[in-house]
């Protein structure tokens, strides 16, 4: 994937159409790679604190991840008939996200997503994760949460969710999250340009 600076990454997130201004409170924007390799964490998660449309936001952290699903849910075991959740890129959803746990274990806190996110369902099994109409717009439980403690294959760590590859990155991110008092999370994914 490129390196993106972070006037790059905000310039890039203010000419979406869905976007009306940063937030006030946390922001995670995730960058899927154009390289799309098959059940690998290949994508970029980048967390900013945001204080409104007139502060520029604040980088706080990166880690690696990934906004696609792996290859059990996208090949081989549809949770749809109609295929694997693939979210929309390039489009922002304010307050998207909650902490709660994942899967309602209380072992397993993530951010939950509590507010529609467009998605697409694929459903042809090509091991490429792809935007195919037609748009679905609803909560799908698109949750925000970790794999293992340094996990390199996706395969069923995501049905559809965003899924941080190391632990410990993860656990970062949450004791941010605390220390603000688990705000609600705004998410924005970009296709990598």
């Amino acid at each position: 994937m490129l390196t993106f600076t972070d006037k790059q990454v905000l310039d890039r997130i203010s000419s979406l159409p869905t976007f009306v201004g940063f937030p006030s409170g946390p922001m995670d924007v995730w960058i899927r790679s154009k390289a799309d390799k098959f059940d690998v964490f290949d994508d970029k998660a980048f967390t900013y604190e945001c204080h409104g449309p007139d502060k520029s936001p604040k980088f706080v952290m990166a880690r690696e991840g990934t906004t696609n699903a792996g290859s059990y849910y996208l090949v081989d075991h549809f949770a749809d008939p109609r295929g694997c959740a693939v979210l929309k890129s390039d489009t922002i959803v304010y307050d998207s996200h909650q902490f709660g746990y994942h899967h309602q274990k209380q072992n397993n806190p993530a951010y939950v997503q509590t507010r529609p996110f467009p998605y697409f369902r694929d459903g042809n099994r090509n091991h490429r994760a792809e935007e195919m109409p037609p748009e679905y717009h609803d909560v799908i439980g698109a949750n925000i949460h970790h794999a293992g403690l340094n996990t390199t294959v996706i395969k069923n760590w995501s049905a559809g969710c965003l899924v941080t590859a190391n632990l410990s990155k993860f656990q970062a991110f949450l004791l941010y999250m605390r220390s603000k008092g688990y705000p609600a999370l705004t998410l924005c994914i970009l296709k990598e340009w």
